[in-house]
């Protein structure tokens, strides 16, 4: 049954709902993360299609964003906030793989019927939009550029998490620390950034929070970063183990 109040998506969406919807649609060509964003890698006409079903909502600290092993209903787009990457263990335990931020996209794989490889939690409070996969093929936005924009978002997922992998395999907590901070700057687009929890890092670097505490401290004697105050910093160090590719 086509819609009946104009609204190219199928679902008949509540009065709060809707408004969601046509307010986020209606900001996207004024949205400073579209150069980053997944709708910011389609062609105009797919955008225009796709702009009335975007949904953008509000997320708080400890959400789950993505499952693990479950097919994604929705690709999501992070607008702003951080998040924590996970990855399944054969015991059932999750262990954390990297931290990821604005204009990061999850649920990709959905698109091609594929469950997720991973879980995504929050750190912080933030904002995510979303787009329904059934929508992409209802409304016929599935051709060669949609493709390619999906696979250049996995791929620069790929390539993220084996940036992750490289600080993993760096020697002493402190240095750890400090490439952590470089990819999570990365991550969040901006020079000063709001630190994760002494827990977060702790349990993404495998160490304890008083070796987060004072890697933290050691790192601001030395210059290489700077503490405008107790959750906010700024990496002033090179980054000299930065990938050259995104």
């Amino acid at each position: 049954m086509p819609p009946t109040n104009g609204n190219p998506c199928m679902r008949t969406p509540t009065s709060s709902s809707h408004n969601s919807r046509s307010n986020a649609g209606a900001r996207c060509p004024q949205c400073a993360t579209l150069p980053i964003c997944f709708m910011g890698c389609l062609t105009e006409a797919s955008r225009s299609l796709l702009s009335p079903c975007v949904t953008e909502s509000a997320f708080g600290k400890g959400d789950l964003l993505l499952t693990e092993g479950e097919v994604a209903q929705h690709v999501s787009m992070i607008k702003i906030g951080a998040v924590m990457v996970s990855r399944q263990c054969e015991g059932g335990h999750s262990y954390p793989v990297a931290l990821i931020g604005r204009g990061n996209t999850l649920g990709e794989y959905a698109v091609y019927g594929h469950d997720e490889q991973i879980s995504a939690s929050a750190l912080s409070a933030g904002r995510v939009c979303r787009l329904e996969v059934a929508d992409f093929y209802r409304l016929g936005v599935v051709d060669r550029q949609f493709h390619a924009c999906v696979q250049a978002r996995i791929v620069r997922s790929h390539g993220g998490l084996a940036d992750w992998s490289r600080v993993m395999r760096i020697k002493g907590v402190k240095q750890r620390l400090l490439a952590t901070l470089h990819l999570y700057s990365r991550e969040q687009g901006a020079g000063i950034m709001r630190l994760p929890s002494h827990v977060a890092l702790a349990s993404l670097l495998s160490t304890t929070r008083e070796s987060i505490a004072r890697s933290l401290r050691q790192l601001e004697i030395a210059g290489l970063i700077v503490r405008h105050d107790r959750w906010h910093c700024e990496v002033v160090a090179p980054d000299h183990g930065h990938s050259q590719r995104e």
